[in-house]
């Protein structure tokens, strides 16, 4: 139920402005997803505005009274976007076309879904314009398009309502459903940004499982991650109760879990399993780091959790290849996590992240059977392996350890044990306790000795050998074998001797 517009626009000194600005002459009208959100008890953060006349004047005029950043979006149709940043860090986008047809009905039809195509007059606020029943959508929990023509008008909205139907939780009309399907081969004629960023809002959203195994189920992912069709029906041996790609599809429900365990606020009714409860025992003394290292930022349009989801779609890209059998029927898959890499890293540049984004989740791909291996070889991780853990990984070490947990219970579902699960925890907590209590002492070392110290003492010539000398030293010390530059220097000598010996 929507009370005032001012409930639907906390914060923004926005709609006595655009009425001033508009006059009595030109028309403006809320429209879209801020109806929607309020319609469903919820708070949004887009303002999308259809206007008569000159729309990019009165664009342009807002920004200026209400001190928002102004962007021509599309000249010729008259589109622009403010960004405003309210009192206490929020940002809104608001975004202005101009109406669609001679009148607000026609404009409304013209849209995607009939929960988007309602309108408020800035004029007229007490009824909404509402030609789709798409209230009466909402109420029913329904997803349907507003025309046959809205998805050949931009098969991009194939992706959009699946996104909508997992974040809302809505049943898509059989009418949407044939809709979408028939436009699907279409999809490869979008361009790549426009598809990710409706993927990464799938991924940011509060059911990003619920949306990835729809979309799979509709192929709207066909064109985009093509790559993940050969993960279906590669079967796997125990501990794994799933095939490859159900085993992918799980380790992204496990990661929306165990996130929002370990990082966002607490909530005892989320810690009311064996697995949740085991993991808040043993890492929650880290949810403030763990919300402060996930709430950094590597592009304003993604979230680190998203990217993570993205990591775990490929994780396991690598098996298929490298799949074999023993002669007792066990199934291997030998290095697949250096098999997978390169295809990986290429899906991720064709989606066209950054380096930096490229980079890291390549890293995780790579490494994401580290953890596993150290929670195998021994209880407790020495100095020096925690050393070689952080120096390998540096920040991404946090990411992998999220991400090594939820493989686990993607691997192991329903039959893994509190001892197996807790094993896996011992290790991971280890590994946050140096990266955020004992930095300074195991993995950040204050150098004993430098390069001209080693040079001069040890009568070398500049060269390789001279850091890895160097480096051998940090390990040491972090080992807690060195801790003076006396010890330092005797270690390198010895060092020396027994390469020269070698």
């Amino acid at each position: 139920m929507i009370n005032t517009l001012e409930h639907i626009i906390p914060g923004i000194p926005v709609l006595e402005i655009l009425r001033r600005l508009a006059g009595e002459k030109q028309k403006v009208y809320l429209v879209g997803g801020a109806i929607r959100d309020s319609l469903m008890q919820r708070l949004g953060h887009d303002l999308d505005f259809a206007v008569t006349g000159d729309g990019l004047q009165l664009a342009r005029k807002t920004a200026d009274q209400i001190g928002a950043a102004f962007y021509v979006m599309d000249a010729e149709r008259q589109t622009a976007r403010l960004i405003y940043h309210a009192d206490g860090g929020r940002r809104w986008m608001l975004d202005f076309s101009v109406l669609r047809g001679s009148s607000i009905e026609q404009d409304l039809r013209a849209r995607d879904f009939t929960i988007n195509a309602i309108a408020i007059d800035l004029h007229a606020t007490d009824k909404l314009i509402d030609p789709l029943n798409g209230a009466q959508d909402i109420i029913d929990r329904h997803l349907r398009i507003c025309s046959s023509e809205s998805f050949v008008d931009d098969p991009l909205r194939a992706l959009r309502a699946v996104r909508l139907a997992a974040e809302f939780s809505l049943r898509m009309t059989p009418d949407t459903i044939q809709g979408l399907k028939k436009v699907v081969p279409m999809l490869e004629h979008v361009s790549v940004e426009r598809q990710r960023d409706e993927l990464f809002r799938i991924l940011d959203g509060p059911q990003a499982a619920a949306g990835l195994r729809t979309g799979f189920m509709l192929g709207v992912f066909h064109s985009l991650l093509p790559e993940l069709e050969s993960l279906k029906g590669v079967g796997q041996s125990a501990p794994d109760i799933y095939d490859v790609f159900e085993h992918t599809l799980a380790f992204i429900s496990e990661l929306e879990t165990l996130y929002s365990v370990l990082v966002e606020p607490y909530r005892e009714e989320k810690s009311s399993s064996m697995v949740s409860g085991l993991a808040v025992m043993e890492l929650g003394r880290y949810r403030e780091q763990l919300a402060a290292h996930f709430g950094a930022v590597l592009n304003p349009d993604r979230t680190l959790r998203g990217l993570l989801l993205l990591a775990g779609l490929y994780h396991d890209i690598g098996k298929p290849a490298v799949r074999s059998v023993d002669p007792d029927g066990r199934v291997r898959f030998f290095d697949h996590e250096t098999r997978g890499v390169e295809t990986a890293c290429k899906r991720f540049k064709a989606l066209a992240l950054s380096a930096i984004e490229v980079d890291r989740l390549t890293m995780l791909v790579q490494q994401h059977m580290r953890i596993h291996h150290l929670a195998h070889s021994a209880e407790l991780i020495s100095r020096k392996a925690l050393y070689r853990y952080f120096r390998d990984l540096g920040e991404v070490g946090v990411d992998l350890v999220l991400f090594s947990l939820v493989d686990k219970l993607a691997t192991y579902g329903v039959t893994i044990t509190s001892d197996g699960w807790q094993q896996e925890l011992h290790v991971c907590r280890q590994l946050l306790d140096a990266w955020y209590d004992r930095r300074e002492e195991i993995l950040q070392p204050a150098r004993l000795i430098n390069g001209s110290d080693l040079m001069q003492s040890l009568d070398l010539q500049p060269g390789p050998l001279v850091g890895i000398l160097l480096e051998e030293i940090r390990e040491a010390q972090a080992a807690g074998q060195v801790t003076t530059r006396t010890e330092a220097l005797d270690f390198a000598r010895e060092r020396l001797a027994t390469n020269q010996e070698g």
